[in-house]
């Protein structure tokens, strides 16, 4: 099969996961941006999750304001009530258009999950709150926080000893992000036993064979920062199970 023929095929909803929400039309970790990627056809969603200065999780990505919020600070400087009444509206790249989005508490991904029972979460633990919280603190306040929708969420990290912790507590489903692709065969790695290994799909090496890799034979392999269908089908033929994207509607879409 020419791959590059098939690329206008629409990719599989199962085969995909809405980074950020959907980060292509509305402002990233917002409930707005995640509640519209799964109006669109998302079965997977993910979204990240830092602490505020009185340790409460909120979801989203950067510790800075700056980029997502338009003003100076850090999430670190602020308690979590104050932060929910910040804009989230990513000025930079969508303008004012939805300055009345707001951050949101990690709360609330409950409810849009409950109201969505098919939909799986990947919540990415930062490792920039590590420091700030701790790793017990932050693992056992998005557990208590998500136990109602346990069986739909993914706690997952860059950092290897939380995706431990997960494992070892007993989560449903956990998820790591490799750092570089040597760390695959690594003890740590090993430890997690991951349902779920993350991968920037650029430092896949172009000739390692992922069909017959035992380190990825019990985990489910997630490329990300991938941007098209052509792309997506490439990696997907190598032996990658499933794509992230910022680009949900032209993954997804018929023609």
């Amino acid at each position: 099969m020419d791959l590059e023929q098939a690329a206008p095929i629409p990719i599989n909803a199962n085969e995909l996961v809405a980074h950020r929400g959907y980060r292509g039309k509305y402002p990233e970790n917002t409930i707005l941006s995640l509640n519209k990627a799964i109006e669109h056809g998302a079965l997977f969603i993910e979204l990240d999750v830092q602490f505020s200065k009185d340790k409460l999780p909120i979801i989203y990505h950067d510790t800075d304001l700056k980029r997502v919020s338009g003003q100076d600070g850090s999430v670190f400087e602020s308690n979590r009530d104050s932060l929910l009444a910040i804009s989230a509206f990513e000025p930079g790249r969508l303008g004012n258009r939805f300055i009345d989005e707001t951050i949101a508490p990690l709360e609330a991904l409950v409810g849009t999950l409950q109201r969505n029972p098919p939909v799986i979460a990947f919540v990415e633990i930062k490792e920039e709150s590590i420091e700030h919280c701790s790793r017990e603190l932050m693992l056992h306040t998005i557990q208590r926080i998500l136990a109602p929708v346990a069986e739909q969420t993914v706690i997952m990290s860059f950092d290897y000893l939380l995706a431990i912790m997960a494992r070892e507590s007993h989560w449903p489903l956990v998820g790591l992000v490799l750092k570089c692709w040597a760390d695959l065969e690594s003890q740590a790695v090993g430890d997690a036993a991951a349902d779920f290994i993350y991968v920037d799909h650029e430092i896949i090496p172009e000739n390692y064979n992922l069909h017959s890799s035992d380190a990825l034979s019990d985990a489910t392999l997630v490329a990300y920062e991938v941007s098209d269908r052509a792309l997506g089908y490439r990696l997907l033929a190598r032996g990658v199970d499933m794509l992230e994207t910022y680009e949900l509607e032209d993954l997804m879409a018929h023609n």
